[in-house]
């Protein structure tokens, strides 16, 4: 028998004899799964995010893109929070700075948690986005946006918006929906128009369904508020706080259904239509809401 041969036969041998111990360890690790942790740990700063993907950085950003992508999925289906999608897209960014829907889909993805914390990360990617893209007018407004919509705080909002909306690009019906909003208060229009505009460059599916329902409810709020205004206009009173009057009065077919469980309600003092729902725009306290 040559060399070759015998190489050969001792090869199939050891595997052979390897057989029951790597079935015995694939049926173990199939009924005894290691739990996944999730970990910041997990994504190296983009520094050595560079180093690691060895030259291959626009792959590497991808591949990374689909894995955010898969995780936001995942936890849009369970406890819709993203701590580490923040980490993930800076990577992304850094990896391949010409990636910009990246950092648009994780400040949307993001600032839908709603949460103080989850806002001042959102609005950290679009710094980094603005730091790509200086004159791109998006990163700017959206930043100003977060701080309008899910803040209400309209000292730290204002400056971003008139800023984004003054920038060579944007729309020019920005400005005077800002000042507008800025003026007069409400703002529903702007929120309105900023969210199709989130909904017309996002690709993920779950995204969509976020912006969608928060689209609707901007809507509402705009259709409502317009047949309040109507109403004092023609009756010379404020309708009732439930906006029963509108209805009755065939100002409006329904009140419709809140989509984040809460009511629309019409408040006097304020001269427009709001939401009694917490985590959305202009919040109102419980005890408030039952004076």
């Amino acid at each position: 028998m040559s060399r070759k041969s015998l190489m050969t036969a001792v090869s199939v041998a050891l595997i052979v004899a390897a057989m029951p111990m790597l079935l015995w360890s694939r049926n173990y690790l199939i009924h005894h799964p290691k739990p996944i942790v999730e970990t910041i740990a997990a994504y190296p700063r983009p520094e050595f995010a560079r180093v690691m993907a060895l030259g291959y950085n626009a792959m590497s950003a991808d591949f990374l893109f689909i894995k955010a992508a898969y995780y936001f999925g995942s936890h849009y289906l369970t406890d819709r929070t993203y701590p580490l999608l923040g980490r993930m897209i800076e990577v992304i960014a850094r990896l391949n700075p010409d990636l910009k829907i990246a950092i648009l889909f994780g400040d949307a993805a993001i600032s839908s948690m709603g949460t103080p914390e989850a806002i001042e990360e959102a609005n950290r990617l679009l710094d980094i986005g603005h730091e790509l893209f200086p004159n791109d007018y998006n990163f700017v407004f959206r930043k100003g946006m977060n701080y309008f919509m899910y803040l209400n705080d309209m000292e730290r909002a204002y400056p971003y918006l008139y800023r984004g909306a003054r920038m060579e690009g944007a729309p020019p019906k920005l400005y005077w929906l800002v000042t507008k909003a800025m003026t007069k208060g409400g703002g529903y229009r702007l929120a309105y128009d900023y969210t199709a505009s989130q909904l017309a460059e996002t690709k993920d599916d779950n995204v969509k369904d976020l912006l969608t329902v928060r689209l609707r409810f901007y809507g509402d709020l705009i259709m409502l508020d317009d047949a309040a205004r109507r109403f004092v206009a023609e009756q010379g009173r404020a309708p009732d706080r439930e906006m029963l009057d509108l209805v009755k009065k065939g100002y409006v077919r329904e009140i419709p259904q809140e989509p984040y469980g809460g009511r629309y309600l019409y408040d006097e003092e304020k001269g427009m239509v709001v939401t009694s729902s917490e985590i959305i725009l202009f919040p109102e306290k419980e005890k408030d809401r039952k004076k």
